[in-house]
């Protein structure tokens, strides 16, 4: 299936020898043990669960530096590589935590934001904004975070969003903080040296969501959220000129909205306006309506992903998730150069990226079976160099492939999915774990390396990830038929998928479990009471238990958002109008009908799935004859940040799966 650009893809014209000799990054240069994968009882999380060596990996706006996430003495600092004198250096590090994003401001300067990735998810403080130069000097804090020593500063966190560096040779950026107000950003420029701001958003459109630039930093589109029912999008001709509405549109309608300005000024727009899914069109800003359709999909939604080439000064391409993932260019040259280091780097998703204003490529190589590797390639001498790889401990041969597939509901919604078979097993009568993931509304999965699947299929398990309805990025239709379906049509999808792979003789039915997080953990818990024939045992991370809760409490961290007071009546549905509702699909209601055994596991320090969720649901389970392993990390969050944590959930997981889905299982 091909997507619908403005060009096709021309001919390979480069013939690439690979590999050469890597550059010699000093900070690189590390020796790792290389686990295998090995039979279900031996095979450990650590090679699959550990923080990721090297990631991150950006040129300069010039192209003269490389920067990256690299780790110094047990921490993750910034490393800067030289390419024109071939040296490398650190140039930014903590002395009790980790960097954990940065951009470059210009070739002189970055910006960076921190973390603890020692500390539990609960623990967590802000990142903020820090502005630092490329050899560590003339540290300046922009938006504090939490106290943490850097240099000789102690921080304190305040948001602000970075959204872009500018091509000015300053040492400005744009930036988004809520300043004037705590609910409506606004957006300023930022001296990176000075802290100077100055404010760009006088006259709002009305309480913005989002705001665009066009590529000299300029504020030219807004789109507000009208307490999350109604959204308008408009742009103007210039910065001093007056706003004009694109359109107003309310929750869930087809819609056209401002995305990004081209080079030349030219807005882009994101649209599924006549169509289910959406795509990326010209925008005519004199007649106020869509041109031409540069990029779309009929299975996927393309909303992201624009390329823009700084030599060129335009944007050349989108990148979009399907299948394999993939890149549609506007450009021949570029659509000449992807096929060339395609056919070096078969088999996998090669991204491409200028290295600064040179005839340079940095490439970043992944697939379903290797996390990912970055490589420099010169296409004037025709060379691609490797430079790092992100997790050296994985041995892409030993992992298992990701199909990206479909299946049928019962209602003849297609639902995507993307199934995992066990290297080395017979696909005949496995058993089976389907994990659902968070949300509901995101896409859940890519077709790329995922530590939870390749950790289940290493142990021997098949494992069926689906996109059930109400999750993103397929389209209107697979989103709005989840609306008010938790519980109920949302949990027929699992049923269906699980119905397939036995049809198929690919699944045991007699040894199937459920897992998930979050809105997932709901739908293992939720499975389990509803459906106990289907479901021999479920692992809920964090999940909501009961709905009425969900929409009401007071004391998680969206309580009093404007999501929760109207689109979530829309969305799931209101306590009051549909308690009866509420009541048949919550699984704490219904915690008499559980019968198989459950791995619960929750953070202490939960602001979105606060513990309650957890600690009730324990109770109603504690029973004669019910088999409920509980664990509880008190330091962490909505989810295990942890490694020592993370270890452990994984080490119980293993444990619990190889006792309830083991071949006698069934007779039990």
């Amino acid at each position: 299936m091909q997507v619908t650009t403005s060009i096709r893809y021309g001919p390979p014209h480069l013939l690439l020898r690979f590999p050469f000799a890597s550059l010699l990054f000093s900070f690189l240069l590390f020796s790792v043990s290389v686990p295998r994968a090995a039979d279900a009882q031996t095979v450990g999380p650590e090679a699959f669960f550990r923080h990721s060596d090297f990631s991150d990996l950006k040129p300069s706006p010039s192209g003269k530096y490389l920067a990256a996430l690299v780790p110094q003495n047990g921490r993750r600092a910034i490393g800067i590589v030289d390419l024109v004198k071939l040296k490398s250096e650190v140039a930014a590090k903590l002395q009790d935590g980790d960097i954990v994003w940065f951009e470059w401001v210009n070739d002189d300067r970055l910006v960076l934001s921190v973390a603890d990735l020692q500390s539990g998810l609960g623990e967590q403080y802000g990142g903020g904004l820090i502005a630092i130069d490329r050899d560590g000097s003339h540290v300046r804090e922009l938006s504090p975070t939490a106290a943490r020593t850097f240099g000789k500063g102690n921080f304190r966190y305040r948001h602000m969003e970075f959204l872009q560096a500018l091509d000015d040779g300053s040492d400005d950026i744009m930036v988004a903080t809520r300043d004037r107000s705590a609910e409506v950003p606004d957006v300023y420029r930022v001296n990176t040296r000075t802290g100077v701001k100055t404010l760009k958003t006088f006259d709002s459109p009305g309480p913005v969501a989002r705001w665009i630039l066009d590529r000299s930093g300029a504020v030219r589109a807004a789109i507000t959220d009208e307490k999350s029912l109604r959204s308008r999008a408009f742009y103007r001709a210039a910065e001093d000129a007056p706003w004009q509405l694109m359109g107003d549109y309310a929750l869930g309608d087809a819609h056209t909205l401002p995305l990004a300005f081209d080079g030349d000024g030219t807005l882009l727009v994101t649209s599924n306006v006549g169509r289910d899914t959406v795509a990326i069109y010209t925008y005519d800003m004199v007649k106020n309506a869509r041109g031409e359709m540069l990029a779309g999909h009929e299975r996927v939604d393309i909303t992201d992903g624009l390329v823009y080439d700084r030599l060129k000064k335009k944007i050349v391409g989108v990148r979009y998730d399907y299948d394999r993932g993939a890149t549609a260019w506007f450009d021949q040259d570029w659509a000449n150069l992807q096929a060339s280091v395609d056919v070096a780097l078969p088999g996998h998703a090669n991204i491409l990226q200028r290295v600064g204003r040179e005839q340079r490529l940095l490439i970043h190589s992944y697939s379903d079976v290797d996390p990912g590797s970055f490589y420099l390639m010169d296409t004037q001498q025709r060379r691609i160099e490797p430079l790092l790889t992100e997790r050296k401990s994985i041995k892409p041969e030993a992992m298992s492939p990701m199909q990206v597939t479909s299946y049928t509901a019962r209602d003849g919604l297609r639902i995507p999915a993307y199934l995992t078979l066990p290297k080395g097993r017979d696909p005949k009568n496995l058993p089976l774990v389907v994990y659902v993931h968070g949300g509901p509304w995101v896409k859940g999965y890519s077709w790329r390396w995922d530590p939870e699947i390749q950790y289940l299929a290493a142990q021997g398990y098949a494992v069926l990830a689906p996109e059930p309805r109400g999750s993103v990025g397929y389209g209107a239709k697979l989103f709005r038929a989840g609306w008010k379906q938790w519980g109920l049509a949302m949990q027929d999808d699992l049923n269906d998928g699980v119905r397939w792979l036995t049809r198929e003789g690919i699944a045991d039915s007699k040894r199937v479990c459920i897992m998930g997080g979050s809105y997932g953990g709901y739908a293992v818990m939720m499975g389990l009471a509803r459906d106990p024939d289907v479901w021999r045992c479920g692992i809920n991370v964090a999940g909501v238990t009961d709905v009425a809760l969900f929409t009401d409490i007071s004391w998680a961290d969206y309580s009093y958002s404007d999501w929760i007071k109207y689109a979530a009546k829309e969305m799931v549905g209101d306590s009051s109008a549909d308690a009866e509702r509420f009541r048949k699909t919550s699984p704490l209601e219904n915690a008499d009908r559980i019968k198989a055994p459950v791995l619960m596991a929750y953070g202490g320090l939960d602001q979105r799935v606060p513990l309650a969720h957890g600690t009730r649901m324990r109770a109603a389970l504690d029973r004669p004859g019910m088999s409920v392993e509980w664990v509880m990390y008190p330091e962490e969050g909505h989810g295990f940040l942890k490694e020592a944590n993370e270890f452990d959930f994984q080490r119980r997981v293993q444990k619990f799966l190889a006792e309830q889905l083991k071949p006698d299982a069934a007779a039990k």
